[in-house]
């Protein structure tokens, strides 16, 4: 069996060292202990400081060091706020707003005149080709994924609803018009509801 390395001598405890009255935690015997240590280890300390893990921590810390320089946390709420108020006047909150609230709508467009028109949800006439271009784009598109369910036709149905498909895509674009095609007058900024 292996023998530990043990330097008590048969379950000894090691005893303490008497400093002659000197433990009492002075900052000198502090001090000097540490100046001793690093006299000891001057070496040691030596290669720490000069290897490649010490520079590569230097330079993250001056990189942390700019990082953060002011954080939000730094500041108090009255940075984001008007808190200048006169002595003995309360605290303000949320419910002291004074100023119109979106749900009072019809109060101001009563307070100010009422310009509003409501939108017109109506379609109006839908053009026939128009019509027919989607009618060959959605059949196109089901009858392709369709026709995946009949092996037996599935390249005379694909390339048939594939060409549906693509005419009717093509027809769509072309009879698009453009934004600007679309306004009304010189004030028409193109922006619809």
């Amino acid at each position: 069996m292996t023998d530990l390395n043990n330097s008590n001598a048969g379950e000894e405890q090691p005893t303490p060292q008497s400093d002659n009255g000197a433990g009492n935690g002075d900052a000198n015997d502090l001090d000097s202990a540490w100046a001793a240590f690093a006299e000891a280890h001057a070496d040691d300390l030596k290669d720490v400081e000069h290897s490649r893990n010490a520079k590569r921590f230097e330079k993250h810390a001056r990189r942390k060091e700019k990082e953060a320089l002011l954080s939000v946390n730094d500041l108090d709420n009255g940075t984001f706020t008007d808190d200048l108020r006169p002595l003995g006047a309360r605290i303000r909150g949320p419910r002291d707003n004074t100023a119109s609230s979106w749900l009072d709508t019809d109060d101001v467009m009563n307070r100010y005149g009422d310009d509003f028109t409501p939108p017109n949800p109506e379609i109006g006439p839908v053009k026939m080709s128009k019509l027919v271009f989607w009618v060959l784009l959605v059949a196109g598109i089901v009858g392709v994924i369709a026709s995946v369910f009949v092996p037996a036709l599935a390249a005379l149905l694909g390339t048939v609803f594939g060409a549906c498909a693509i005419i009717g895509a093509a027809g769509l674009i072309i009879q698009h018009k453009g934004h600007t095609e679309t306004r009304n007058g010189y004030t028409d900024d193109g922006a619809r509801v």
